[in-house]
């Protein structure tokens, strides 16, 4: 009932249509391409389709099929992707941060320092907060492992935060550099702290099983110049700010950026590594402790207070298929590991769908901006009825091709 209704506003606020969508080709001419096709079979997702600039919209599928060596191959399809058109990433910065989190703590194993080990965290600078417990955990002990849980299953802030401050924007600067990421950037904590108190992050220490201290982190200052990867980073016709509209676009030049073919990459990596371009310092037992944080609902938590917590609902972090619906059903042969993101307006997912049973799997990313006063910042979003309706129906749109073209992959 819950999604009927939904849909039904979905459908209401927007214009109906079932033009097919269409995708600009390399030689600059309009040609229709599977994901055109596919989309413009289904009239419910044609508001947000066709309106595509209004929106925001950007949609990257990647098909999976075996050759005849039984390698794996990737046939990829976008609609509207364009990595010069700036979108506000939130939340999907935790993955990459993650992995840069665990490359770090594998660079210190010569000093016995491990995701588990115990580690308190010193304020040294304006805007930083010391740490000797985490609620959030089964035994009150922080430790990088439950930063990246709980950054990656229920999308927690603070843990997000703790753990930009364990890698630093300069660590993440050259990580990017190095994977060839060059529009991404990761320089600021999800908090009020400024630009400047963003460059600056606070000591570590770690600790042994016998509570001895075996590794200090000193604080550090990112000193780098920050040039905007993009020519304008400004959204919106006007922004909300200390209590006042102001009638200009919001500013996003000195925020987080990710652009969505980058992250859609990145999943891919995680997944399949061999298809990759790019690589990481992990083993295989780092990648799947990632992609199972990735595909574990809050549920599926080791940590008792996210499971035993009903704020965390089964779907909250799941856009593409469940639209972060409470009063769904959950698909028994459907696994999808992901992660989100929800900020100033804009809804994105990056997806791996995987049907053991049905012998069907696929990544698709996206993201839309529902928006539609323009004025950024003060909460007046159309996530419930445009935003998660569209993700929800684009992903079970895929799925269900996918599903009736198996034989044909």
């Amino acid at each position: 009932m819950v999604q009927r209704i939904t849909l039904v506003l979905f459908n209401l606020l927007l214009f109906f249509g079932t033009q097919t969508a269409w995708a600009q080709s390399s030689n600059g001419k309009t040609q229709p391409t599977l994901l055109d096709s596919i989309l413009g079979s289904n009239g419910t997702l044609q508001p947000v389709i066709e309106k595509k600039d209004k929106f925001r919209t950007q949609i990257i599928y990647s098909r999976i099929s075996k050759d005849s060596k039984g390698e794996i191959v990737l046939t990829h399809y976008s609609f509207n992707a364009n990595e010069q058109s700036y979108f506000y990433p939130a939340s999907l910065v935790k993955l990459p941060l993650s992995i840069f989190a665990i490359e770090k703590i594998n660079s210190l194993k010569s000093h016995g320092v491990t995701l588990q080990s115990k580690l308190s965290i010193d304020s040294n600078f304006t805007c930083q907060k010391s740490l000797t417990i985490d609620a959030l955990s089964n035994d009150s002990v922080p430790s990088i492992k439950n930063y990246i849980s709980k950054a990656l299953i229920v999308s927690d802030n603070e843990s997000y935060n703790r753990l930009y401050e364990f890698v630093s924007p300069g660590y993440c600067e050259q990580r990017l550099s190095e994977i060839g990421f060059n529009k991404a950037r990761i320089i600021s904590r999800f908090s009020s702290c400024d630009s400047t108190e963003n460059r600056h992050t606070n000591s570590f220490k770690f600790y042994n099983d016998s509570n001895d201290l075996i590794y200090t982190q000193p604080p550090a200052f990112f000193s780098k110049k920050i040039t905007p990867p993009f020519s304008t980073m400004k959204i919106g016709k006007a922004h909300y700010a200390k209590g006042k509209t102001i009638n200009t676009p919001k500013d996003f030049s000195k925020s987080n950026c990710f652009p969505l073919q980058d992250m859609h990459d990145l999943l891919i990596s995680l997944v399949y590594p061999e298809t990759s371009k790019f690589s990481f310092s992990l083993s295989a037992e780092d990648r799947n402790f990632l992609l199972k944080c990735l595909s574990s609902s809050p549920q599926e938590s080791e940590i008792i207070p996210i499971v035993t917590n009903p704020a965390y609902n089964e779907f909250m972090t799941n856009y593409l298929y469940y639209g972060a619906q409470k009063n769904v059903i959950r698909n028994p042969n459907l696994k999808v590991f992901n992660i989100v993101g929800q900020s100033y307006g804009f809804l994105s997912d990056i997806s791996y769908f995987q049907d053991s049973k049905n012998n069907v799997e696929f990544f698709l990313s996206a993201v839309i901006y529902a928006n539609s006063s323009e004025v950024v910042g003060n909460g007046g979003y159309q996530y419930e009825t445009v935003g998660f309706p569209f993700l929800q129906e684009l992903g079970k749109t895929i799925y269900n091709f996918e599903l009736k073209n198996k034989s044909k992959n």
